[in-house]
């Protein structure tokens, strides 16, 4: 049991390399694209912190999405049904409103080049 708990910690670091490398845009051995132009201001670099960044992000955001806003909202949605004597407009729009948006975090959503819609953004 105590080997287990060793690899887990090395298995994370390769998934966030593997991550890191996959979204840094033109691989190694291409020459880079035409339509893949980067702005000036932009470095390898940048973009490998911002793919850091969105896949952390999206390691904590998708399981509290999952997990606490949308289930959340499925029960105020219940509650105002009974308390509305049956309305299913409100509790519809509650449960549309809370369980669509985003998900998963983009390295563009952290670099301010995509929207981030969160609960109640439609």
């Amino acid at each position: 049991m105590g080997r287990q708990g060793g690899r887990q910690p090395l298995l994370i670091a390769w998934l966030v390399l593997g991550l890191v490398l996959s979204a840094t845009g033109t691989g190694w051995a291409q020459p880079p694209a035409a339509s893949a132009a980067q702005p000036a201001n932009d470095s390898p670099g940048l973009a490998a912190m911002a793919a850091v960044a969105g896949t952390i992000g999206s390691f904590l955001y998708i399981p509290f999405k999952i997990g606490v806003i949308c289930p959340g909202m499925a029960l105020a949605s219940g509650a105002s049904l009974a308390i509305t004597g049956g309305d299913r407009s409100t509790a519809e729009h509650l449960v549309r409103v809370c369980c669509t948006g985003t998900y998963a975090i983009t390295p563009e959503m952290v670099r301010g080049q995509e929207e981030f819609r969160g609960a109640g953004v439609r």
